[in-house]
C-alpha cells in the first residue's frame, strides 16, 4: 500500500472514530461483527434475556418460532457477553435453536441467517474450531443472500465479504478477494447508506491495491456520516483533503 494512501487512510479512521457515533464505525476484524453492523436496532437484534432464551428454548420442540426466537437472543447474548465460555455456551445453543428452525422452516431466510452468524460467534469464541465452521458459516450466508438480499441491510452479502476477506487462501480455507469484492458490492447495493457495507467494500479494494475505488468508498463514508455542529467545519475540510489525497493516488498509479 503506497506510503500517501496509507497516511490518508489513518486520517480518515481517526476523524470517523473521533466524529461519528461509535456503534457506527465499530469493526474488531471478525466475520461476526460485520453481519450486524454491530448495533443494529432491529427487531432481529433487539435485547433479550437468558431466562427469556430459556423460555423460547423449551418452547421450541412444538415452535419453530420459539426456535428462531430463542437463536436470536442466544446470538444477543454471546454478542453482547463479557464472558467468554458463556458466551460460547449460548453461541452453540444459538447454532441448535438455529439449525432447528432452517429443519423447519428451510425457506426461512433468517433462520439461515442467523445459523451462519451463530456458527461465526462460534467460532470466534472456540478458536480451535474455526477453520471447520468456515463453510456452515458460507452455506448458511449464500442461502440466506439467495432468499433474502436485503435482509439485515445487505447482511448475508456483508457477512460473506468478510469471509472470504479474512479466511486463509485456498487450500487451508476458502478466503478469495476476488469474491469478497463481489459480495461487498452487493452489500452495498442492497444498502448504501450502510457504513459497515462500504467499510467492507474499502478494506477489500485496498487488500486488492485497487486505490481509487477504495478512496471512493471511504469518501461515501464520510459523505453519509456528516458530525454533530461543532465538528461541520473540520468535517468539510477533512473531506476535501481525503478527495485531494484520493486524487493524488490515483494520479500516481
Amino acid at each position: 500500500m503506497m506510503p500517501v494512501l496509507c497516511h490518508s487512510l489513518l486520517i480518515i479512521l481517526l476523524f470517523l472514530a473521533a466524529c461519528a457515533p461509535i456503534e457506527s464505525v465499530s469493526r474488531h476484524g471478525t466475520v461476526v461483527d460485520s453481519i450486524t453492523g454491530a448495533t443494529e436496532k432491529s427487531s432481529l437484534w433487539s435485547p433479550c434475556t437468558r431466562n427469556q432464551a430459556l423460555v423460547w428454548e423449551r418452547q421450541s420442540e412444538r415452535d419453530s418460532g420459539a426456535a428462531l426466537q430463542a437463536a436470536r437472543c442466544y446470538a444477543v447474548l454471546a454478542r453482547n457477553g463479557t464472558n467468554k465460555s458463556l458466551r460460547l455456551e449460548n453461541a452453540v445453543k444459538g447454532r441448535n435453536m438455529a439449525e432447528a428452525a432452517v429443519g423447519r422452516e428451510p425457506k426461512n431466510p433468517r433462520a439461515h441467517y442467523l445459523a451462519a452468524y451463530l456458527a461465526g460467534l462460534e467460532a470466534e469464541n472456540h478458536t480451535l474450531k474455526g477453520l471447520s465452521l468456515v463453510p456452515v458459516i458460507e452455506r448458511g450466508a449464500l442461502e440466506a443472500s439467495r432468499l433474502d438480499p436485503g435482509l439485515d441491510h445487505g447482511g448475508p452479502d456483508r457477512m460473506l465479504g468478510e469471509l472470504y476477506l479474512r479466511a486463509p487462501d485456498p487450500p487451508v480455507s476458502i478466503g478469495d478477494l476476488e469474491k469478497a469484492i463481489f459480495h461487498y458490492r452487493r452489500a452495498v447495493m442492497q444498502d448504501p447508506d450502510f457504513v459497515e457495507n462500504r467499510l467492507g467494500l474499502a478494506e477489500a479494494y485496498l487488500e486488492d491495491e485497487d486505490l481509487g475505488p477504495a478512496c471512493d468508498q471511504l469518501q461515501q463514508i464520510l459523505i453519509r456520516m456528516p458530525p454533530a455542529n461543532a465538528w461541520k467545519g473540520p468535517w468539510r475540510q477533512a473531506l476535501g483533503l481525503m478527495r485531494q489525497l484520493c486524487e493524488m493516488e490515483t494520479q500516481d498509479n
